[in-house]
Formats: C-alpha cells, sequence, structure tokens
C-alpha cells in the first residue's frame, strides 16, 4: 500500500502545472537518494525554470541525479553546462571536479580508443591546476595517475602492434615517439628492446651490402639501452644480438682485408 500510495503521489506531481510543487518534490527526492524520480522532475522543470534563480539549483541537482544514476556520460555534458551558466556560482567548483570525474568513468579499458580518455585527463588536469588545494585536488591527483598509465597501455600497444605485424621500421619509429610521450613510462625498457630486436630483423634480412650499417645502428641500440637500463630482465637477450653483431661486423672487417 505504501508503494502504491507513493507511486500514486509521484504521477500526481509529475502532472501537475507549474513547477514549485516539482521543485520541492524533486529536492524531497533526491535528498531520499530516490535519483530516477529527482532526475526526471529536474529534467521537467528545466525549460520552466530558464532564467530565473532556481534554475541554478535545477541545472546542479539534475546534473548530480544522472550521476549518482551513473549515467556518466550524459552527467558530464550537463555538468559541463552548468560550468559554462553558472561560472560565478559557489557550486561550480563541485561541478568542474564532478564533469571531469564524469569524463573518468566513461573512460573505456586501455584496449579500445582512448579519445575519451584524453579529454578526462585534461578535464583533470584543469581543475588541479585551478584548485591545487581544493578538498578533491588528492583524489584528481590519483584519478589523473591512473589515467596517464591506461593512455600509457594504449600508446605502447599501439606501438607494439607494429612489430607484431613485422612491420619492423614503423615499430622503431613508433616506440622513439612513444618514450618522447612517455619519458617516465615503465614500459620503456621493454620499448627499447623492442626497438633492438626489431633492429636484428631489419638487418639479419637486408641485402649483404645493406648489413654493416644496419648492424652498427643495432650496436648503437644495444649501448644506449644498456646504459639507461643496466638491470633490464631484457638485457640477457639483448646482448645475444649484440654480440652476434659484433661478431658478423667482425667478419666484414676480415673480409675486405
Amino acid at each position: 500500500m505504501l508503494i502504491l500510495t507513493s507511486c500514486s503521489e509521484y504521477r500526481k506531481i509529475l502532472k501537475s502545472t507549474g513547477y514549485q510543487k516539482k521543485l520541492d518534490a524533486a529536492i524531497e527526492y533526491y535528498e531520499e537518494e530516490k535519483y530516477f524520480k529527482a532526475s526526471t522532475l529536474f529534467k521537467d522543470i528545466k525549460p520552466l525554470v530558464k532564467g530565473s534563480e532556481e534554475s541554478e539549483i535545477v541545472d546542479f541537482y539534475f546534473a548530480y541525479s544522472l550521476y549518482n544514476l551513473e549515467q556518466y556520460e550524459t552527467s558530464a555534458k550537463y555538468f559541463k553546462s552548468f560550468i559554462e551558466l553558472f561560472s560565478r556560482s559557489e557550486r561550480v567548483i563541485e561541478a568542474e571536479y564532478l564533469y571531469a570525474y564524469s569524463l573518468y568513468k566513461t573512460s573505456p579499458n586501455s584496449n579500445l580508443d582512448q579519445s575519451t580518455t584524453v579529454e578526462a585527463i585534461n578535464a583533470i588536469q584543469n581543475f588541479i591546476n585551478k584548485y591545487p588545494y581544493n578538498d578533491f585536488s588528492k583524489e584528481a591527483n590519483e584519478i589523473i595517475d591512473e589515467l596517464q598509465v591506461k593512455l600509457e597501455t594504449k600508446n605502447f600497444e599501439n606501438a607494439q602492434q607494429y612489430f607484431k605485424t613485422r612491420n619492423y621500421k614503423s615499430a622503431i619509429i613508433a616506440l622513439e615517439n612513444f618514450k618522447k610521450d612517455f619519458p617516465d613510462s615503465k614500459f620503456n625498457d621493454q620499448g627499447m628492446f623492442l626497438k633492438i630486436l626489431s633492429q636484428y630483423n631489419i638487418a639479419s634480412n637486408s641485402f649483404q651490402n645493406l648489413q654493416e650499417d644496419r648492424f652498427r645502428d643495432l650496436i648503437d641500440l644495444y649501448l644506449d639501452f644498456v646504459d639507461e637500463y643496466p638491470s633490464s630482465t631484457y638485457r640477457i637477450e639483448a646482448e645475444k644480438m649484440y654480440l652476434e653483431s659484433l661478431n658478423i661486423l667482425s667478419n666484414f672487417a676480415t673480409q675486405k682485408k
């Protein structure tokens, strides 16, 4: 009976004219964590209060209701609209954080397109830059670190794909670009090893007149690798290719005598 009475009351409010009764009910539903009912009423009220004093609270709690319903793509849209319309509001800092957080929640797994992740990183970094000492800033920094790892993973997988498809020249270029973009990445020692392995495959499969220069390039890559990552788990395998390259170059030198 309570449920039926509650539903009946909700339908009456939804069908009522004007907005004050709907607004009071929407706020009450929100405070009771009945976010679907609250969001429906706030959405219905939005065009009725546009330009009025009530517009700010309606827009804010409508976006917040969607956020609590985990409709993050839509909540990001409405928080962004709130920020643009009410830039001087006391609620704008929270709205900016929730806009960024909503984008973070829509960020896909690392094997998918990461354009949303980039957008989320930019939004969170902008929040941190504007409000470095805000209560949300610590969590924002943790989120941006998490998103950065996801973005690194996707970019490294893209570079690695060239190697897997035996497009070794492109793999070397992609791995070099990855290191420039993510100089502190945990993947960089593996990336440098894959560059050596790519160069080894290029040199080994080259015409003889090209092999000498290409094995020299491999040696340079190896020396840079061990200088930067002397304790890498990939060092033993890389060293095998290095020693083989030295032996091949020694044979070339002997042939020239």
